[in-house]
């Protein structure tokens, strides 16, 4: 699926969506969950495609693996949080949605500390 079918779905769904919402809220927001769920599904290839690209520069660069894994783990809690906060705003949850880019960012934070701790070696390497 391109870009196109993806935004002309997209738009299709959202006016979907705001015609429910006059009836029936509850049923807009699942049609709006529902598309962005549909969105996702339909780019998984290309995102695999890139999870597989990324692992292979990281092959390439010898001992950058590591980091490689790690930044495609931090790009990937950063999408996911991205969605959810996304569809609790729609919903108009904004309390929800700020836990979930704060747990988003502690996750984020945790997942930097071997890079965190290798920078301090380094940096206690060069001192006299």
């Amino acid at each position: 699926m391109g870009i196109f079918q993806i935004v002309i779905f997209g738009i299709l769904a959202m006016v979907l969506a705001l015609l429910i919402k006059n009836y029936n809220s509850a049923l807009a927001m699942l049609v709006s969950l529902g598309a962005g769920v549909l969105i996702f599904i339909a780019i998984l290839p290309l995102l695999a495609e890139a999870l597989g690209f990324a692992r292979y520069l990281g092959e390439l660069a010898d001992g950058a693996g590591q980091y490689t894994s790690l930044a495609l783990r931090v790009i990937g809690v950063a999408y996911i949080a991205e969605f959810g906060t996304s569809v609790c705003n729609d919903a108009n949850e904004t309390a929800i949605a700020a836990k979930i880019d704060l747990a988003a960012r502690v996750i984020i934070l945790i997942l930097a500390f071997p890079v965190i701790i290798d920078i301090v070696r380094i940096v206690t390497g060069l001192l006299p």
